[in-house]
């Protein structure tokens, strides 16, 4: 091959990176494409199914885990965990969903605590999207309190449909 046919191999290489940057930079940001399968957000780091370890531990089974205690993960906050560490329920990872640098100071009670995982400010039905999928992977179902429509007042539910449950909380 010649020399013009790597420079241009190596200019499509460039540009297609760019191209994949931003493409994943407005996945991450734009909150439509985030509510549309919230937990894809997550994907980027955490596996919820196989149990693998990415740039984040595996959310596989977090709900009733103890903190920090994922096989083959390195927790930079667990070495401020003072005693017996947290154990992750829907409160306390929406919690961490919302502000994990403020998260992870008040779970492990050490103001200068830090975690790898930067804040995502979740909140509404992303974070309720997020918290189904955990269970739903994690075979949980959530408590009637837990659920998002037994969280809205009798004036926000619909008065025609009735709430059911499929055992996802929806």
């Amino acid at each position: 091959m010649n020399s013009n046919h790597h420079n241009r191999m190596r200019k499509m290489v460039r540009h297609g990176g760019r191209i994949v940057a931003a493409t994943l930079l407005v996945a991450w940001l734009c909150p439509a494409a985030a509510h549309a399968g919230a937990e894809r957000k997550c994907k980027v780091c955490h596996d919820f199914t196989t149990g693998k370890n990415k740039f984040g531990p595996s959310l596989k089974g977090i709900l009733g885990r103890k903190a920090g205690t994922y096989p083959g993960y390195r927790y930079v906050f667990k070495a401020y965990i003072k005693g017996e560490p947290w154990v992750w329920d829907e409160e306390k990872i929406r919690q961490w969903d919302f502000d994990t640098a403020h998260a992870v100071k008040a779970l492990t009670g050490d103001s200068k605590a830090e975690t790898r995982m930067p804040s995502q400010f979740m909140t509404g039905d992303p974070e309720d999207e997020i918290i189904a999928y955990i269970r739903k992977t994690s075979g949980k179902a959530a408590s009637a309190a837990q659920r998002p429509e037994a969280q809205k007042t009798a004036a926000e539910k619909p008065a025609t449909k009735k709430a059911h449950d499929d055992g996802q909380g929806r």
